[in-house]
């Protein structure tokens, strides 16, 4: 009884986790205080029980009977609500009663009592501390680590919330209340390694993208050939062609003509491919003399004729329909801002009855559901090129910067690269000292921010077509397709020199 009285005179801060604490460092047992075991608190040598009176007034009762005082002691711990405390918390209820203790010798001796009843604090017994030693999943290494520093709260409560054996959550500024974390538990050497949760089943998965969706299709195009999406009146067409026949792509066969190019994502033809192809499919039907800026749409199935949009910017709208025939010049023919009319003015050429038949068809078609066609250029090129289709580029006409003259002619420049081409190994170095001055101007003209002149010169080094400036077009023109900001042209135009070939079937299927 002592070692009780001892307790409560002690002023040290009494430890929360009381009679169940298990740290034995001396900084922890000189800061805090613990409560004394129940063999400690003895009067004369017997337990005291609580028992109370007809009038609801604690009294004393020695047992001394062994059976009826385990009875009484069982009864007590199958009352979840029998009035036990927390033996992790010291009640305040004793130091109260320590003040009333001095007082008088008898109303001493019923406070004692009082505090002693309510002391019989709840001892887990072994099977129940068993479970809770498999619910922590802690080992004893664990535990003695945690108690070599006073400052580490034990139990790791930053990783799970401890409970008291009531079940009673117990608080701490350390561990987040409710389902604010998700909890972690340490595996001991007894309890396997994994448990299965509903989390971890398997996984369904993903569905698979709907290859005739029409936002996955725009999307596809863009990928796979690096441009802006397609104008409406390029869907339109397909429309046209559905109601034709039931392969939308052959529609057009009757007339010499097929829907090629991104036509054939919307086919199905393409699937195959992705982001990872752009090499290759960046090449699907480009024709020999095809800049970048062109996109084959509709192709000849007997010769190279082929009509396609025209882009000064890669990620814009196209500007124009126009068409090319490798086989005969590098001339890109603008053919206008819709592509059912470029349609309608070719099959008038034909003159046949097919294409007169199938002229009325999508004239009819146009009326009805085509609403929107191109807008053209919002401004004059700087200069024509070879291919007469012109170039594009950001001018300032008050600083005269973005874009200047070549340092020779168009007739000049011609001359010499025609007779670059027809010059013998042995003559080729002296036409190339001709040639060299008109590269180290444009590079110059570069430097200096007219970018439009290093992209002249590589486009026109591009449309003479031979294979032995091909090293020199591709720098000039990447180099200044990098300075325009359009590096997906640099991309095609590298992809094209790297294969460039002629002939009518430029599928890469």
């Amino acid at each position: 009884m002592e070692k009780f009285f001892a307790y409560q005179k002690d002023s040290r801060t009494p430890c929360k986790y009381g009679r169940k604490c298990f740290q034995t460092n001396k900084e922890h047992k000189d800061k805090y205080k613990h409560p004394p075991t129940k063999d400690d608190i003895k009067v004369d040598g017997k337990k005291i029980t609580r028992k109370r009176d007809s009038k609801g007034k604690v009294k004393l009762s020695d047992n001394t009977n062994g059976e009826s005082s385990n009875s009484n002691h069982m009864n007590n711990e199958e009352r979840p609500n029998s009035g036990e405390t927390n033996d992790m918390e010291v009640p305040e209820h004793i130091e109260q009663s320590v003040s009333t203790s001095n007082r008088e010798h008898n109303n001493s001796f019923t406070s004692i009592s009082n505090q002693q009843s309510s002391a019989e604090y709840a001892v887990p017994s072994v099977r129940q501390h068993s479970q809770q030693q498999q619910q922590l999943l802690l080992t004893n290494n664990t535990l003695e680590d945690c108690c070599v520093d006073d400052s580490i709260v034990p139990c790791t409560p930053t990783l799970f919330t401890p409970r008291r054996v009531d079940g009673e959550t117990v608080s701490s500024p350390h561990v987040p209340s409710g389902n604010q974390v998700q909890r972690f538990t340490f595996v001991g050497e007894s309890q396997p390694s994994h448990t299965p949760d509903s989390n971890d089943r398997e996984q369904p998965d993903p569905p698979v993208q709907n290859v005739t969706d029409s936002d996955y299709l725009r999307t596809k195009i863009s990928e796979l050939f690096l441009v802006d999406e397609m104008p409406k009146e390029f869907y339109d067409l397909w429309s046209f062609c559905k109601r034709q026949c039931s392969h939308p792509e052959d529609a057009l066969l009757s007339v010499g003509l097929k829907l090629v190019g991104p036509y054939d994502v919307l086919a199905g033809h393409m699937n195959g491919f992705n982001t990872n192809d752009v090499e290759k499919t960046v090449l699907h039907w480009r024709y020999y003399y095809d800049p970048p800026e062109f996109q084959t749409i509709i192709a000849s199935t007997d010769s190279e004729f082929h009509i396609g949009y025209y882009r000064d910017v890669p990620l814009a709208p196209p500007v124009y329909v126009v068409s090319n025939d490798s086989s005969k010049n590098c001339i890109i023919q603008k053919l206008g801002t819709s592509l059912f009319q470029a349609l309608r003015k070719h099959l008038q050429s034909m003159d046949s009855k097919v294409a007169n038949t199938l002229q009325k068809k999508l004239l009819t078609y146009k009326k009805r559901k085509v609403t929107e066609t191109l807008e053209g250029r919002k401004c004059d090129p700087v200069t024509k090129t070879f291919h007469k289709a012109g170039i594009v580029v950001p001018y300032d006409r008050q600083t005269d910067i973005g874009y200047r003259p070549l340092s020779e002619s168009e007739y000049d420049l011609r001359t010499i690269l025609k007779s670059y081409q027809d010059a013998s190994e042995s003559k080729k170095m002296e036409v190339m000292d001709k040639l060299q001055p008109i590269i180290n101007y444009a590079n110059i003209a570069s430097d200096e921010c007219d970018f439009g002149t290093g992209f002249e010169l590589g486009i026109d080094f591009f449309c003479d077509g031979n294979p032995d400036l091909h090293r020199i077009c591709k720098q000039l023109l990447v180099t200044a397709y990098n300075l325009l900001r359009r590096p997906q042209f640099a991309t095609i135009i590298k992809a094209h020199l790297n294969n460039r070939k002629k002939g009518p079937n430029m599928s890469i299927l």
